[in-house]
């Protein structure tokens, strides 16, 4: 009793204002600091020092984390590397050709709609075609012409079959094929990557020939442009197309009354004057009016930059299993 006494007698009305002015102070400093944010940054920082566990975990920095999961997981080897960078480089190229297959098709499917919506079909035969198109395979030796290295291993090999050297050798500039007259290479057939045109051969002797690449300055090929539009793919002005010696090429013959645009497609029109599969050039990359009444296009060939190790030659034949049809036979079809 005689302590609780004592208490009331120390606390007096003085200590009991002071203690509410801090209060008071306090409460308003603390609205204060609510309000601008302070007040948080406060709240964090006492955060942190009360959760020493918590600053440990952050400071294990994003690397230290990462090598630790190299360490568990294993670096990934080079090789690896490479080899999906291949893979999806395939894939890349592979999707390009079915692109390139597809816009053709649709281009060839709407000009057959167009057609059939002008005529009327009575009836159809069996037919055979006359020419057929087959590719044989050759590997590039040299991009710059028979080299001297080449010219004697040819020359000393052809000495064992009883060759003369001008049996064997080719003469000029352009991508040398080690497939020649044998395998029935003849000037004028076309060289393609895929559907894409890389030239056409110039010389051939019986175990090499020599190609002229697109951009060559003495290029030329019967070219159709192909536009493509919310309507699908349809096919348009025919021209043209020549090198200029630049890695380009160009297309001369379209008026201006044509239709063309920045990123048509450009595929051949024919192959040797003969109507076959359609060979893929490139896209239009300039299109502009010349003075002459005609359009100024520019091509970008599709092969022009790419350096290959494997090509094709385009090679037609005729049909040989037409002659097996007897005479007097009539065709399925037919009445």
């Amino acid at each position: 009793m005689s302590g609780h006494t004592r208490y009331m007698q120390s606390t007096s009305p003085k200590h009991i204002r002071l203690s509410a002015s801090v209060i008071l102070v306090l409460t308003l400093a603390a609205v204060v600091a609510d309000r601008t944010g302070t007040l948080t940054t406060l709240r964090m920082t006492l955060h942190n020092l009360l959760s020493p566990g918590r600053l440990m975990v952050l400071a294990v920095s994003p690397a230290d984390r990462g090598s630790s999961e190299s360490g568990r997981g294993g670096r990934t080897p080079d090789g690896a590397v490479d080899s999906d960078v291949t893979e999806l480089q395939n894939a890349l190229l592979e999707n390009e050709l079915h692109r390139r297959q597809l816009v053709i098709e649709n281009a060839r499917l709407h000009n057959e709609l167009r057609k059939s919506r002008k005529q009327a079909v009575a009836g159809t035969l069996d037919m055979i075609p006359l020419v057929n198109f087959r590719v044989v395979k050759a590997n590039i030796l040299s991009y710059t012409g028979l080299s001297g290295n080449i010219r004697e291993l040819i020359v000393d090999a052809g000495k064992t079959s009883n060759l003369k050297p001008s049996d064997l050798l080719v003469d000029g500039s352009g991508i040398l094929l080690d497939q020649g007259q044998q395998q029935g290479i003849d000037a004028g057939q076309r060289v393609v990557s895929g559907m894409a045109v890389v030239g056409r051969i110039t010389d051939t002797s019986q175990w090499v020939a020599l190609v002229q690449p697109v951009s060559h300055g003495e290029f030329s090929a019967a070219i159709q442009l192909v536009k493509n539009s919310r309507q699908g793919a349809a096919f348009g002005a025919e021209g043209l197309l020549e090198g200029i010696g630049d890695g380009r090429c160009r297309v001369s013959g379209i008026p201006y009354t044509e239709s063309v645009s920045v990123g048509d497609e450009v595929f051949s029109a024919d192959i040797n004057g003969i109507n076959g599969p359609r060979l893929y050039y490139g896209k239009v990359v300039r299109a502009e009016f010349s003075a002459g009444g005609e359009w100024d296009v520019h091509v970008e060939p599709a092969a022009g930059h790419v350096k290959l190790d494997q090509v094709a030659v385009v090679q037609p034949s005729v049909n040989g299993s037409r002659s097996t049809i007897s005479r007097g036979r009539t065709p399925s079809g037919a009445r």
